[in-house]
């Protein structure tokens, strides 16, 4: 019964084993697509970001297969080969774009396959997917970290501006700080204020009609004169027009009439007989003169102007200087010297 027993506990204990060995087994090979029909897709990235082969390859949020080997042809290509069942296949295409994303913020790297275009046919063996950026959260933390970095040192300078608006001299600090300017700002309202009621009061004058300037807004007489002054004005320059036209009309008539003038003015030959009679009067005037000098010069007219010379023959003048001085002026005989007689 021992030897039994222990029979039994150890056929147990193998059955349990296979068992357990099958089904990891078959887990295993239902994960890397061991059970299933598979086909093989590449692509080629310039970084893969920590990608490991047996990472999970995911198509619409679904574990579609695995990565299958990873190898580097160049310094900025790395081949992914992935290994996909083909029941999905059919939801492939040879535009879908592949990357490498996260499960998480501490996740593994996993293979994203994106939809295509129907057109473009569904994937088969051997093909190569197009690379699309994916979204690095390393990078994303890094750049975090950066800004961070930079939004502190944004706040320091914010607590040192604050810090100088509290206890600077600046104009911003004075403002914040410093009541005069508020004064300042109370009494040019103030004065604004002054300024607009002597305007006020200024425009009411003006509207009541007070003082020239209201007149000249609100009565209309100074209108009215000014008409009347345009019609004047208008009147003066239809009287001018006619001065003109007048003054035209006679130079008209002097230029084309046949008076004396237009005579004078355009013909020549009364022009010449102008001249000679006006050469006949200056000879005439100059023989009257001759004749004026010749009887001048005659003994006849000097003697009688001998006789009326000394009857009217001025006395001397006295003019007293000083007391007890005097002086005689006589005058001077300005008649014509006698001449001996011809």
């Amino acid at each position: 019964m021992k030897k039994t027993k222990k029979t039994l506990r150890l056929g147990i204990f193998i059955a349990s084993a296979l068992i357990l060995f099958i089904v990891a087994i078959y887990l295993i090979g239902s994960k890397q697509n061991l059970f299933s029909s598979n086909i093989e897709v590449h692509a080629s990235f310039k970084d893969i970001r920590g990608l490991m082969s047996g990472n999970i390859v995911r198509f619409a949020g679904i574990n579609i297969g695995t990565v299958n080997d990873i190898r580097v042809v160049a310094d900025t290509s790395v081949i992914v080969s992935m290994t996909i069942r083909e029941t999905y296949t059919d939801f492939i295409y040879k535009n879908s774009s592949v990357q490498i994303g996260q499960e998480g913020l501490m996740g593994g790297k996993i293979v994203l396959i994106s939809t295509g275009d129907p057109a473009t046919g569904k994937v088969e063996e051997g093909d190569y997917l197009p690379v699309a950026e994916g979204i690095d959260i390393q990078a994303m933390i890094a750049q975090a970290t950066e800004m961070l970095d930079e939004a502190r040192g944004t706040v320091a300078n914010l607590r040192s501006i604050t810090g100088k608006f509290d206890t600077g001299d600046g104009d911003i600090a004075r403002l914040l700080n410093d009541s005069d300017l508020t004064t300042a700002l109370a009494e040019a309202s103030k004065s604004l204020n002054a300024s607009l009621s002597d305007v006020n009061r200024i425009t009411t004058k003006i509207n009541n009609g007070q003082g020239d300037l209201g007149k000249l807004v609100n009565d209309d007489s100074i209108t009215t004169q000014l008409n009347l002054i345009t019609a004047n004005l208008s009147s003066i320059t239809n009287k001018a027009d006619s001065v003109v036209n007048q003054l035209h009309q006679t130079a008209y008539t002097i230029n084309n009439g046949e008076g004396i003038l237009p005579r004078l003015l355009n013909d020549k030959q009364m022009g010449l007989t102008v001249d000679t009679v006006i050469t006949n009067v200056d000879q005439g005037v100059i023989e009257i003169t001759n004749a004026a000098e010749t009887i001048a010069n005659s003994w006849i007219f000097r003697l009688f102007s001998k006789k009326k010379d000394k009857k009217n023959d001025p006395q001397p003048e006295t003019i007293k200087l000083n007391e007890g001085d005097t002086i005689i002026i006589r005058p001077v005989n300005r008649s014509i010297p006698e001449t001996p007689e011809e």
